[in-house]
């Protein structure tokens, strides 16, 4: 009960923030402008580093954040860790339905200070590359992730999601509570799914049998 009233807690308070974030962020606020402008001046003074951040961005595109965790899934099903799977691919996709709808009702313009180096369509809060890239990276690691590898696994995960966001200010196609909003997103259905799945005993924790010698338990849906 505690538990879940702290899960409760905190998603409440991720979609306060979120709320907050598209209330006040964009064109309007001095923090974003300030600091779009001088990632745009860094941005032209180190054409290296844009690269870099070109490529890490391509890094969060949709064949990836969509394809990386329908091959996960397939790989969790012909493990027979169907469950597993089911949840995993319900988790990002429904994430992204949400990061979709709340593009349209925001509408918020991205910047436009100036040409950016990559493309970008849709409206600008929440990122979906912070979003999408989060939500499907730790899912990934939070799912397939031996028990003993799960933590660091997790971890690695969610330190490349921060790396391809970060990229989004830096081109200039996002405000920073762009990127903020998709991670409020994110972590939203994160902390819902590991929730679901600790709750249906989905993610096992390894233990040990004493039967001759000390083996890793199967983990198992």
């Amino acid at each position: 009960m505690k538990i879940r009233g702290a899960l409760l807690a905190a998603i409440l308070g991720l979609l306060l923030l979120l709320l907050l974030l598209g209330s006040v962020g964009g064109a309007g606020n001095a923090w974003d402008v300030a600091i779009v402008e001088a990632l745009g001046r860094l941005r032209h003074a180190e054409p290296g580093l844009t690269e870099v951040a070109i490529l890490l961005t391509g890094i969060g595109s949709v064949y990836s954040t969509v394809g990386l965790p329908i091959a996960a899934a397939i790989g969790l099903a012909a493990a027979g860790l169907r469950q597993r799977a089911a949840l995993l691919i319900a988790t990002v996709l429904v994430e992204r339905l949400t990061v979709d709808v709340i593009k349209a009702l925001i509408n918020r313009p991205r910047p436009a200070f100036d040409l950016h180096p990559v493309s970008a369509a849709s409206a600008s809060f929440p990122s979906g590359h912070a979003a999408n890239s989060m939500t499907a990276f730790v899912a990934i690691a939070m799912f397939v992730a031996p028990p003993r590898f799960r933590r660091p696994a997790i971890a690695f995960a969610g330190a490349a999601a921060v790396a391809i966001a970060l990229t989004r200010p830096f081109l200039g196609v996002h405000w920073p509570s762009d990127t903020l909003g998709g991670w409020a997103v994110s972590a939203m259905f994160l902390l819902a799914a590991r929730q679901f799945a600790a709750r249906q005993g989905l993610l096992a924790q390894e233990k040990h049998q004493i039967v001759a010698r000390h083996r890793p338990a199967l983990d198992q849906d």
